[in-house]
């Protein structure tokens, strides 16, 4: 369970809201799962293509300790290990960043900011869930007056930015 706007984000839309975040908070994005450990964190989302969906944005400002680990294919657990993971990013003070995939007709996934707040499951937060809570209202009301609401299916709705809006104009799914 969590908190999560749905939305569509092009690269150009990504720039702006990397600069947004910059103006008022010491951030670190970090990829879900580098190739290699010192891949984990980067400055700005890189081009779209394989492995390059899903980053972690922590604002500095919260206490939290990445943790990266091996991530060995589970369908052949012998094989040489391809990627890494973030791990223990539950509950830790991390806004979710997923991207949308265009030009997928029947794509099942799509774009979202996301916080976890299902806190029963975790050995106590080490952050002030409150002000957490603040900024990350803060970083939807961005996104949510800079995008256009479009009704994906019925009584569903995702947020598209003005880039996003060139490079597909979404419809009902």
């Amino acid at each position: 369970m969590g908190r999560q706007t749905s939305i569509a984000m092009a690269e150009t839309d990504e720039q702006l809201f990397l600069d947004f975040l910059r103006q008022g908070a010491d951030i670190q994005i970090m990829r879900r799962s580098p190739r290699h450990p010192d891949e984990l964190v980067i400055q700005n989302f890189p081009p779209r293509g394989a492995g390059e969906h899903t980053f972690w944005i922590w604002n500095k400002t919260f206490p939290y300790k990445p943790v990266i680990e091996p991530w060995p294919d589970r369908h052949s657990p012998d094989a040489p290990i391809q990627n890494f993971q973030l791990v223990e990013t539950a509950g830790a003070p991390l806004i979710e960043y997923s991207r949308e995939a265009f030009g997928i007709a029947d794509r099942k996934v799509h774009g979202r900011v996301y916080w976890n707040t299902w806190f029963a499951l975790y050995r106590g937060l080490h952050y002030d869930q409150k002000a957490f809570a603040k900024w990350y209202d803060h970083v939807v009301r961005w996104l949510r007056k800079r995008g256009k609401r479009v009704e994906i299916a019925k009584g569903w709705s995702q947020y598209w930015l003005p880039g996003a809006l060139e490079i597909e104009q979404p419809s009902h799914q």
